[in-house]
C-alpha cells in the first residue's frame, strides 16, 4: 500500500511540474516584450559588473606576472611562513594597483590622442570644405569645359549646393537649435552613464581580481558538486566534473589568448602605420594610426572597416597620398595575416578561412562589434568539442569493427 502511494505521488509531482512548465512556457511566449523590457533593465544595472569582469579577466595574467616577478626579486620561499603571507598579501594588492594604472594611462593616452586629433581634424575639414567644392567644381569645368551647355548645368549645380546649405542654416539649423541642443545634451548624458559604469567596472574590477583564485576554487567546489563522481567507467572515460573543468580550460586557453595575442598584434599594427604615417606626412597620422589599430582587433573584416573611412579622409585632402595609403594597407594586411598574425596567436583557433567568416558573421550579427571579436574563438571551442565527439565516435567504430574481425577469426 505504502509503495503504491509513493507511486501515485510521484506521478503526481510529474504531472504536476509538467503542467507548471507548460504555464511558464506559454506566459513567457506572451509576456516575451515585458520580459525582454525586465531583462535590458536588470541588464543596464549589471552593466558595471561586465565591465568589471572583462577588465579584471583581461589584467589578470599581467596582475599574475607583476607577483611572479616581486615574488622572484624578494625571495619569498625563503621568508617564513608569516612573512611570506603577509608579502604576498602586499604583492598581491600592489600587482592589482599597478595593472590598472596601466590600463587606465593607456585608456587615456589613447583617449587623449583621439580626441585632440578628432578636433582638429574637424575645424581642418570645416575650414577646407569650400575648397574642396570650388575643387570639384573646378575640375569639372574643366573636364567638360568644351561643352557649354554642360558647363552651365555644373555651374548651376554647384550653386544650387551653396544656396541648399544656405537655407538649411535659415529653414532648419537656426529654428531647430533647441532639438539639436538637447540631443547633445541626450548624448552627453549617455556619455555620462557609460563613464560612470566604467569607474564603477574599475572599482569591481579591483575585488574580481583580488578574489580571482578564491572564485576559481568555488567554481570547482560547485562543479564537483552539481557533477559527483559516477562509478563504472571505461578507461577512456573521466568523470563529468573533470571533464567540464577541461574544457573550461580549453575555451579560457582560446578566448583569453585569442584577444590578448590580438591586442598585442594590433598594437604592433597601430604603431607600424604610425611610423608609415609620420615619415611620409600622411594627413591625420594619429587618428588614422588609431582608427587602423583599433579595428585591426576585428578579424578578417576589421582591415576594411578601418581603411575605408581613413581613406576617405586621407582623399578629401591629398588623393595621391590617399592612393598611397591603400597600397600601405594592402601590403599591411598582407604582413599582418600571413607572418605577424600567426606568430603572435600561434594558429590557437585552427580554423579555416571559412569557418573564421562564418563565426564572424554569425556572432557579428547576434552581438555586432563584441560578437565579431570573440566570435572566432567561441566557435573554435564549440568546433572542438563536435570534433572530438566525431573522433571518438568514429574510434568506438573502429573498435567494435576491430572486434568483430577478431571474433570472426577465431571462430
Amino acid at each position: 500500500m505504502e509503495e503504491n502511494w509513493k507511486d501515485y505521488y510521484h506521478k503526481g509531482l510529474a504531472v504536476f511540474f509538467t503542467v507548471a512548465m507548460c504555464i511558464l512556457f506559454f506566459f513567457l511566449i506572451f509576456r516575451l516584450d515585458q520580459i525582454g523590457a525586465h531583462a535590458r533593465m536588470v541588464m543596464r544595472i549589471l552593466r558595471p559588473f561586465a565591465f568589471g569582469a572583462v577588465i579584471a579577466y583581461l589584467l589578470s595574467p599581467l596582475c599574475n606576472h607583476f607577483e611572479r616577478y616581486l615574488a622572484e626579486v624578494s625571495n619569498l620561499e625563503k621568508r617564513s611562513e608569516d612573512t611570506a603571507k603577509k608579502l604576498k598579501k602586499l604583492f598581491a594588492a600592489v600587482s592589482i594597483f599597478l595593472s590598472l594604472f596601466l590600463f587606465c594611462f593607456v585608456i587615456y593616452v589613447l583617449v587623449a590622442m583621439v580626441v585632440s586629433q578628432v578636433f582638429s581634424s574637424v575645424k581642418m575639414l570645416a575650414d577646407a570644405m569650400p575648397g574642396y567644392i570650388l575643387t570639384v567644381t573646378n575640375w569639372l569645368e574643366d573636364l567638360v569645359k568644351e561643352d557649354a551647355f554642360m558647363i552651365n548645368y555644373v555651374e548651376q549645380y554647384s550653386e544650387q549646393i551653396l544656396t541648399g546649405m544656405q537655407d538649411f542654416a535659415k529653414t532648419q539649423l537656426v529654428p531647430n537649435i533647441n532639438n539639436i541642443i538637447s540631443g547633445s545634451s541626450v548624448s552627453l548624458l549617455t556619455f555620462l552613464l557609460t563613464a560612470k559604469d566604467l569607474v564603477i567596472g574599475l572599482i569591481v574590477a579591483v575585488y574580481f581580481m583580488n578574489s580571482r583564485k578564491l572564485f576559481a576554487r568555488q567554481a570547482k567546489l560547485v562543479v564537483y558538486a552539481m557533477f559527483p563522481p559516477r562509478e563504472n567507467l571505461k578507461e577512456d572515460q573521466m568523470q563529468p566534473a573533470d571533464w567540464i573543468l577541461k574544457e573550461a580550460d580549453i575555451i579560457n586557453d582560446y578566448l583569453g589568448g585569442f584577444i590578448k595575442g590580438k591586442l598585442l598584434d594590433s598594437l604592433i599594427i597601430g604603431l607600424i602605420c604610425m611610423v608609415f604615417t609620420s615619415i611620409v606626412d600622411m594627413p591625420y597620422a594619429v587618428l588614422v594610426s588609431v582608427i587602423i589599430g583599433v579595428t585591426n582587433i576585428i578579424p578578417f573584416f576589421g582591415p576594411f572597416i578601418g581603411a575605408i573611412p581613413t581613406a576617405v579622409l586621407i582623399l578629401m585632402v591629398d588623393p595621391i597620398k590617399c592612393i598611397y595609403f591603400i597600397i600601405f594597407i594592402l601590403v599591411l594586411q598582407q604582413f599582418d595575416g600571413n607572418i605577424l598574425g600567426p606568430k603572435i596567436l600561434g594558429n590557437t583557433t585552427h580554423l579555416s578561412s571559412f569557418w573564421v567568416l562564418f563565426a564572424i558573421l554569425l556572432f557579428g550579427g547576434l552581438f555586432g562589434i563584441v560578437g565579431m571579436v570573440i566570435g572566432v574563438p567561441v566557435f573554435a571551442f564549440f568546433y572542438q568539442l563536435v570534433r572530438e565527439w566525431v573522433l571518438g565516435r568514429l574510434k568506438k567504430q573502429r573498435l567494435k569493427k576491430e572486434m568483430l574481425e577478431a571474433e570472426k577469426s577465431v571462430s
